[in-house]
């Protein structure tokens, strides 16, 4: 069964920093490419208007005052309550400069700004190529008028006529270029960039746009409605044709209306258009960004346990969600949980389609029951509708309860700090189908033994996200709403509800998943299929953004600007998955091969090896393998691999700077700078370049061949004893990082026999193997392509090396210790015990990833196939400085002396 997905080191990495009927999903992945130029304003050729809903008169002269910054000729729209208001901006604004045209329209009071926008100036706005909405925010139904958050909106749309010209200047100048509007308002929370209570309106307006919405995804959006916008960017809006009777009489609503639904898909709208947004700074700079920063540092600023205490002062019951909130699941979704499930049914049960048939008994039951059903009423259902017997129906059940159990982990930065909690009132609150019973049996014991007392939906009948349960619930516990906290993770039902129900300022727990959309460095692990990624896609990025919710909670400032990883993070997040998939692929062309033994060449192979063995506990093939943590460097397998006067050139490939003795000692060792003082001396002090004078140097070297032939086969005699020791009967087949096959051919002219090899990556002088010695690569072939740059393996191989090396010198051959017997000589360690102790914590690190991986998929481990690009972006985040590991890395070291670079720290690859 098959899963699918589908110089120095320093000056290469900053070199790099240097309507349709077809629903479709917003891409994760968003474009980053700098936009162009603006057009100067004398060349400005575009049909502009501004559309302004004048609610509140008297601010008339302040919308004047910002309108008269427009630099071109323009169109203004203008929508107001009454005449009086009509009569008074005619007034006013016929005076303007640049208004080409001025028509005002007295309006309902109904659907706000938007409806004018999109009902009544409909056809005017079609006309245009860009137009800016604005209007008379105040807000007074927050509880106070938001002038502040008014100013900031049209200061930063208008300010000035340079900034404005700017503005239009970025859309003639960028095509792609669909929405401009200013970063989010500090008085706009991190959760109320959601759906919110808008979650149901905005599917349906959804539904019409063609576009399938992702609920729990965090949002860019124009919050306050202000924006400046190429019209056929939101031509989708238009052309729905909106009445204004389809927008709710005015009530002061704060949300969940189709105003506000509208507001929230400005954005979605001009994305699946193909346009890209704009986002201006808050510090009035003139630049536009891809993606909002939605006020993340305020979720940054403390840690989980001060927020907790510092909101828990004045109260006396606490209440906490606990899926995400307390306990994590490794994958990105419950959807993508499920998909795994259903798998595993298939296969063990011969049941298809299980997560749809699931979903369909769990809604059936809700709706006969009107309430959450219990998880044993689910699987009845299952079994009517499926014509299984109770015992059938009773073992899918275990099975999913044990699906569960194997995979939820605490969040242990939340309940250690829930642990240490003042002696107050507390409860988990949760809408779920387990039971209160069941949930104890799944979850860790840490949960379970954290709350003494548990509300469940499907039990209580009560579901956080409708606002009559706090209060149904508050009445029932007999708790004093103004004395009650509430923790969780929904930025519906566990932070706005409770705020509408007049419970304590709620604390809002950023569920791991949501750390890829608010923290700027984690962007780029979503998967450009959202939450309908491929689960083995999620699984891995779910296990990273588990790791990083630690951080979130115990470490926050780590991850603001660039993500901060110590030696094990660094290990988790950017070895583990690369060393899982590369090994998961070298297994599949092991199997394809027939191969017996695996030679996982030093020192790159050391932790290679090592997760290796941590895959054979779960890995079937893994097991019936023989595997060996095989001597061999370059310098090593040389001289040995020499066997007739023409093999001199073996000695001379590739590049090298220094003297004649210096490129003996560091491709084939002291034994042919022996052989070469006995006949030539005066050659070895001689500079020589690599590949200018290889030609040279052979003929300089062929008197002295004779001696460095004889020295050849006696190392290569040691060398075939200590290969013949760890017992390779079979085929073998080599695993290396990369990257030009040289270790594997001078092995296999070693020893005359055909050798296999498996690589991260290769370059182009791979084609060197031949004669039945085969290779494959997992992420670049350079036989195939002369793009070696575009993989980061190849342009950061140092920074590999350093990274996955051992904890031990270059090995440098073997010598006779005896009459049989060979030892192997190493060079000096190069790291000091600083270097060699974060060593070990990182290759900890990337370990601890291919175990957690196990624990979820035991032996389903063996079908699992990832994206091979995906797995690459936690290396580019590191190399490209979205990521920084620099105190780990500068104890790193990597000694390149086959090309004459000597000793290079990986932090030079992270741009120290």
């Amino acid at each position: 069964m098959k899963i699918t997905a589908a110089m120095g080191i320093r000056g290469v990495v900053d070199r790099l920093r240097s309507a349709s009927a077809e629903r479709t999903v917003i891409p994760g992945i968003l474009d980053e490419t700098p936009l162009p130029a603006p057009i100067p304003l004398a060349e400005l050729d575009v049909r502009v208007g501004v559309m302004a809903h004048v609610f509140y008169p008297d601010l008339i002269e302040e919308f004047a005052q910002s309108l008269q910054y427009i630099p071109i000729p323009f169109t203004l729209l203008v929508s107001v309550m009454d005449a009086a208001a009509a009569k008074h901006v005619q007034a006013r604004m016929k005076h303007l400069p640049n208004v080409q045209q001025l028509s005002i329209k007295i309006v309902e009071n109904r659907g706000r700004d938007i409806a004018p926008l999109l009902v009544d100036f409909n056809d005017e706005i079609l006309s245009l190529d860009v137009i800016c909405h604005i209007h008379t925010k105040k807000s007074l139904y927050t509880g106070g008028e938001q002038s502040r958050w008014r100013r900031y909106l049209l200061d930063s749309l208008f300010g000035s006529s340079g900034r404005v010209a700017w503005i239009l200047g970025m859309f003639q100048a960028s095509p792609a270029l669909g929405l401009v509007y200013p970063e989010s308002y500090e008085g706009m929370p991190l959760w109320g960039h959601t759906l919110l209570s808008n979650g149901a309106v905005c599917d349906a307006l959804a539904a019409r746009l063609g576009i399938a919405l992702e609920h729990g995804r965090y949002l860019d959006f124009p919050a306050g409605s202000m924006f400046w916008a190429r019209v056929n960017a939101l031509r989708p809006l238009f052309d729905l044709h909106l009445q204004t009777h389809d927008f709710p009489p005015e009530q002061a609503q704060v949300d969940g209306t189709l105003q506000h639904a509208v507001e929230r898909m400005f954005s979605q709208v001009a994305r699946h258009q193909g346009y890209r947004l704009g986002i201006l700074p808050t510090d009035g700079s003139l630049a536009l960004a891809a993606e909002g920063q939605r006020n993340v540092q305020e979720a940054l600023a403390l840690d989980f346990a001060q927020r907790l205490r510092l909101a828990a002062l004045e109260a006396s019951t606490v209440s906490f969600d606990v899926f995400d909130t307390l306990a994590m699941r490794p994958f990105l979704s419950p959807d993508a949980s499920r998909a795994y499930l259903s798998l595993r049914v298939e296969r063990e049960h011969d049941i298809k389609e299980f997560t749809r048939l699931r979903s369909d008994a769990e809604t059936s039951q809700r709706n006969a029951l009107q309430r959450d059903p219990t998880l044993t009423e689910i699987y009845q259902q299952l079994a009517r509708q499926l014509g299984l017997s109770t015992k059938k129906a009773e073992g899918l059940m275990a099975m999913e309860l044990e699906h569960e159990r194997r995979q939820l982990r605490p969040r242990l930065g939340v309940v250690n700090a829930l642990m240490q909690m003042p002696p107050v009132r507390r409860f988990a609150l949760s809408d779920m189908y387990l039971d209160s019973a069941q949930m104890k049996q799944v979850l860790p014991d840490i949960v379970v033994a954290a709350l003494p007392t548990w509300r469940v939906s499907c039990e209580t009948g009560l579901r956080k996200d409708e606002l009559r349960t706090w209060h149904e619930l508050a009445h029932r516990e007999g708790i004093d709403t103004a004395h009650w906290l509430h923790v969780g993770d929904n930025e519906h039902a566990d932070v706005q509800l409770p705020q509408l129900a007049k419970l304590l300022t709620p604390v809002h727990v950023l569920r791991p998943a949501a750390l890829l959309d608010v923290v700027p460095a984690l962007r780029p692990l979503r998967h450009r299929h959202g939450m309908h990624a491929p689960w083995p896609e999620q699984l891995w990025r779910g296990l990273l953004a588990n790791r990083f919710a630690f951080l979130l909670d115990t470490q926050p400032q780590r991850l603001t600007g660039p993500l901060q990883l110590d030696a094990e993070d660094l290990g988790y997040a950017v070895l583990g998955p690369l060393l899982l998939d590369f090994l998961l692929a070298m297994l599949r062309a092991a199997t394809q091969q027939d191969v017996d033994n695996l030679l996982f060449l030093s020192r790159e192979g050391h932790l290679l090896h090592q997760g290796f063995e941590r895959l054979q506990q779960f890995h079937p093939a893994a097991g019936k393998l023989r595997a060996h943590y095989f001597l061999a460097s370059r310098r090593a397998t040389t001289l040995p691999a020499m066997h007739a006067n023409t093999d001199v050139e073996l000695m001379l490939e590739g590049t090298f700077n220094g003297t004649l003795r210096q490129l003996l000692q560091a491709r084939v060792g002291n034994d042919a700078v022996e052989a070469v003082a006995s006949v030539a001396p005066d050659l070895l002090d001689r500079d020589v370049f690599l590949p200018e004078m290889s030609t040279i140097i052979a003929e300089w070297l062929q008197p002295s061949m004779p001696g460095v032939l004889a020295r050849a086969a006696q190392v290569r005699a040691n060398y075939i004893s200590y290969w013949s020791g760890i017992g390779d009967s079979g085929l073998s087949m080599v695993v290396d990082i990369g990257y030009a096959g040289t270790i594997q051919r001078n092995l296999a002219q070693l020893r005359q026999q055909p050798l296999g090899g498996y690589y991260m990556a290769l370059r182009a002088r791979a084609s060197q193997l031949k004669d039945g010695n085969w290779a494959q690569a997992r992420y670049f072939d350079g036989r195939q392509s002369n793009e070696e740059t575009t993989t980061p393996i190849l342009s950061h191989d140092l920074l590999l090396e350093a990274l996955l090396g051992a904890p031990a010198g270059q090995f440098n051959g073997f010598i006779a210790d005896g009459a049989m017997a060979v030892r192997p000589c190493f060079g000096p360690v190069e790291l000091d015990e600083q270097g060699l102790q974060t060593l070990q914590r990182t290759h900890e690190g990337a370990l601890a990833f291919i175990d957690d991986m196990g624990a979820v998929l035991g032996e389903d481990i063996a079908d699992l196939e990832l994206d091979a690009a995906g797995i690459l972006v936690p290396l580019q985040c590191l190399v490209s400085g979205r990521w920084n590991a620099d105190e780990a890395l500068q104890q790193l070291t990597t000694v390149d002396s086959f090309t004459g670079r000597g000793k290079i720290t990986a932090a030079g690859s992270a741009g120290i």
